[in-house]
């Protein structure tokens, strides 16, 4: 790696004086920025340094060499020959989903014995049951002694925290706001429509009051990413849809439109969309209600990024009323208006939260 992105890293962490660690957390109770953990770093005294800093870290990265690496057509890895794939130049910063590394692994195409940083996004998912196997191989490849290893996500349940702690050595957490809850850029909003067929009417009454696009709108399953699409498309809406069964060709096309503002409308389903970054999206509607605080938090997220104001807009009926007092716990930590009566529901049985949170 090229010395303009190396950062001198000390054997032993500088330790504060009582003073120093008294002010340091009274700057972040400031900014509402929890730290945890044995070896805590100093924070950045003010925006100027932040910036500067910034700028520093810019100048490092400029002219570095990035790849992204992403699956084939056929799913496998792109140059099958892993003579020819070691033969590949050298890269500084690589961007790739865990799956696709460990192909690459695997092939032998791929070695990680310099590598100095692992960043895990959306560790919450990745350190789920059906991508442990995948973390596991990923986190095995790179045990070298100086790895730093930092996990990035929006949520983060105790089961899975205690998962993470297990593979990371002095670990620091830090919390942003408040844990678990949504950003205090989004404004929230529940909107009640009766019965199921009551959410399209309310969406055309949004619609006929004006909508400011990109709008953002969430379903349960493709079934309903197709009932919703072409109910939108009579309209005549500048809609598309996201969804696991069109190929990744056909997905990639539509992010593309839709941050371009070709499409104002993107029908969406949960899983295909998490993680991604749209740009912009002014309005998150839930229309199916989410299953669990987790899933609203990371639907949501979509929104109020970057200090831009966003808004979420979330449909239930009487069905969903069972599980909205979880959801009026976020917005009320969030800051958002809650009526009184939301707060006082009973909360649904532990077991049943466990079930849909496995759904």
């Amino acid at each position: 790696m090229p010395a303009r992105l190396r950062r001198a890293r000390p054997d032993q962490p500088t330790l504060l004086t009582e003073r120093e660690l008294a002010e340091a957390n009274a700057l972040r109770r400031s900014l509402r920025i929890h730290v945890y953990g044995t070896v805590v770093p100093a924070p950045v005294e003010s925006a100027e340094d932040m910036a500067e800093r910034g700028s520093a870290a810019h100048r490092r990265a400029r002219g570095a060499r990035v790849r992204a690496d992403g699956p084939g057509q056929d799913g496998g890895v792109p140059d099958p020959d892993a003579r020819v794939a070691r033969r590949r130049r050298r890269y500084d910063v690589m961007v790739c989903t865990p799956l696709r590394l460990v192909l690459l692994l695997r092939k032998g195409a791929l070695t990680l014995a310099s590598l100095e940083y692992l960043v895990l996004d959306e560790a919450d998912k990745v350190f789920e049951v059906g991508f442990l196997e995948q973390c596991d191989v990923v986190l095995a490849a790179c045990d070298g002694a100086t790895v730093q290893r930092c996990l990035f996500s929006a949520t983060m349940l105790p089961a899975v925290e205690d998962l993470v702690h297990s593979v990371l050595r002095q670990p620091v957490k830090v919390v942003v706001g408040e844990k678990n809850a949504a950003a205090d850029t989004v404004d929230q909003s529940l909107v009640f429509c009766g019965r199921e067929d009551g959410k399209l009417v309310a969406l055309r009454q949004m619609v006929r009051e004006g909508l400011r696009p990109p709008v953002l709108i969430f379903v349960q399953s493709v079934e309903r990413a197709m009932q919703l699409f072409h109910a939108l498309v009579y309209d005549g809406l500048r809609v598309d849809v996201l969804h696991a069964e069109r190929t990744a060709a056909q997905r990639e096309a539509t992010v593309s439109k839709f941050r371009a503002g070709q499409v104002w409308v993107l029908i969406a389903t949960e899983l295909v969309a998490r993680g991604m970054d749209f740009k912009g999206v002014s309005l998150v509607i839930n229309y199916d209600f989410p299953q669990t605080t987790t899933s609203y938090i990371h639907r949501i997220g979509r929104t109020g990024r970057a200090g831009r104001a966003g808004k979420a807009v979330t449909f239930f009926t009487e069905a969903d009323v069972e599980q909205l007092r979880s959801i009026a716990n976020v917005m009320k930590a969030s800051g958002c208006p809650v009526a009184d009566w939301m707060l006082k529901l009973k909360p649904m049985a532990k077991d049943e939260r466990r079930r849909r949170a496995v759904e």
